[in-house]
């Protein structure tokens, strides 16, 4: 018991200082979004390790703080600090010695950090919030295991789910003291030297907060290590029986190979291990929201022998283990993933005979096609192939370059800063 009123005080600065702030880059997106549904459901906020949720936790009780909500009646607790209990049940505890450490025991906010470390969190949920429904709960993990079928089912209706990713780009000039105004094009297109410049820093060391607030490139380079160890030793071998040694190693095999088609059977007889032991670590990388696996484009029998593609959740976690970091081109790639990711869960890429588009992507029931060139060096008949199959699949081709704008393409800095109802316009330009 003296250890969880050790770590319950530590924790809550704001019961004795309620002007307490930490020096952050606000990430009011999350924050709004949190706000807009806090009181009417249990907001999970779930993603990659680092990414910045337990900041967001801290920028909401900050935003309760202001409104003037009583300090005493916002509760957090981080159960990655081993002084909390985890076995079933053992919440119970720990709010008993919150009441009993402030006298609160009705009408408060209940912030619980690495949720997925406590056993059987969905039922304990689900059954404190239908016995208190004064209480307004935000809950965070770093696993997608907060969203399989048997858990989200014991919170149907009840829980608003946001998806948590590393520093955008426009997030990663904040950093940087660059606002990004309305007109993205307007502010950089005249002298796209400097947006370039800092396009590449965010391309090589990615937008992990921690990482780009970091201003020695070896102290970047040990943030990302410890990310991936923490991932690997934290986020699955603690859930799962494996060989930390083969996850590493193939860990680092698939965050090279981005962009890359995954072919398990290859991988078995590289790593030693058998094909299903492959296809559990790939679902294990996966759940720890490391890598992402897109699917082919095509219907039936098409679709499902199609070979995957792989992308990782952040350019300079892949950079720092790769001994390929000089690959732009795939680098590139990898961020139009992620940022289409933002908008849509039905990205695919398209391979027929010897013709390819990076991604088809559809965004509010609209198909689009992207092509990565970062450098176009491609001969004029195969971006004019390109150009045919989206003819044929009736969609819009964006071909996202290093600084070419206009004429159906459209430079990666301007497409990260933006979204789908400017993509077109900006692409769309003529006489640049």
């Amino acid at each position: 018991m003296i250890k969880l009123r050790e770590a319950l005080l530590q924790w809550n600065i704001w019961w004795r200082n309620s002007d307490w702030r930490e020096n952050w880059i606000d990430r009011m997106e999350y924050v709004d979004k949190s706000m807009r549904f806090l009181g009417k459901k249990i907001i999970v906020l779930y993603g990659v390790r680092r990414a910045g949720k337990t900041f967001i936790m801290f920028q909401i009780i900050r935003k309760l703080l202001n409104e003037g909500k009583n300090p005493e009646k916002i509760v957090y607790i981080n159960l990655d600090d081993e002084r909390y209990p985890k076995e079933k049940g053992a919440l119970d505890d720990v709010l008993n010695t919150y009441y009993e450490l402030t006298g609160v025991g009705e009408d408060f906010y209940l912030f619980i950090d690495e949720i997925q470390r406590l056993d059987e969190w969905g039922g304990y949920l689900r059954r404190f919030t239908d016995l208190r429904k004064d209480v307004k709960v935000i809950v965070s993990g770093s696993s997608a295991g907060l969203l399989e079928p048997e858990i989200a089912s014991k919170l149907t209706g009840r829980r608003i789910d946001i998806q948590v990713w590393p520093f955008s780009f426009a997030e990663f000039l904040k950093a940087k003291k660059i606002i990004v105004k309305k007109d993205p094009f307007i502010q950089f297109g005249g002298e796209q030297g400097k947006i370039l410049h800092y396009l590449n820093e965010y391309m090589q060391y990615g937008g992990f907060p921690e990482v780009v607030l970091e201003e020695s490139i070896i102290g970047k380079l040990k943030y990302l290590h410890s990310y991936l160890s923490d991932i690997l030793h934290r986020d699955i071998a603690e859930r799962h029986n494996i060989n930390v040694r083969k996850i590493r190693e193939l860990a680092k095999f698939l965050l090279e190979n981005i962009g890359n088609q995954l072919r398990p059977s290859k991988l078995a007889s590289y790593l030693d291990l058998s094909k299903p032991t492959i296809y559990d670590y790939i679902s294990y990388l996966e759940e720890a929201f490391l890598i992402f696996l897109v699917d082919q484009f095509g219907y039936g029998k098409e679709k499902i022998v199609g070979l995957k593609k792989i992308y990782s959740i952040d350019t300079g976690l892949r950079n720092a283990i790769s001994k390929s970091s000089k690959d732009i081109g795939r680098q590139a790639e990898n961020l139009i993933f992620l940022h289409l990711k933002k908008f849509t869960d039905e990205i695919f890429y398209y391979r027929k005979n010897d013709a390819e588009i990076d991604f088809l992507a559809r965004i509010n029931n609209k198909l689009y096609a992207f092509e990565s060139k970062w450098e176009i060096e491609e001969k004029e008949n195969k971006i004019n192939k390109i150009k045919e199959i989206a003819k044929n699949l009736s969609v819009d081709l964006i071909i996202i370059t290093k600084n070419e704008i206009g004429h159906g393409k459209l430079p990666l800095w301007l497409f990260l800063l933006t979204g789908p109802n400017k993509w077109l316009k900006y692409a769309k330009m003529k006489n640049m």
